[in-house]
């Protein structure tokens, strides 16, 4: 009976399955790590363009175009 099973290929052909499925679930896992390594990245490359040009601008306090007046302050019209 055994011989006749090897012959027809029916446990072959299970654990190709078997493999084929779990080839499969390895390549799936991968791709969702290979997707995230890429989101992290370019998260990290965002947030670190950002940490280096927002320290790229002065210290300095800027002029305002709206400065109040003392001499208008507290009088009504």
């Amino acid at each position: 009976m055994k011989q006749e099973e090897i012959r027809s290929g029916n446990k072959r052909s299970r654990r190709r399955k078997g493999k084929r499925g779990q080839e499969l679930f390895t390549r799936g896992i991968m791709f969702l790590l290979f997707f995230l390594l890429l989101v992290v990245l370019t998260a990290g490359g965002l947030f670190g363009y950002r940490y280096v040009q927002g320290n790229k601008t002065s210290s300095e306090t800027l002029e305002s175009s709206r400065e109040v007046l003392p001499e208008t302050m507290g009088q009504l019209p």
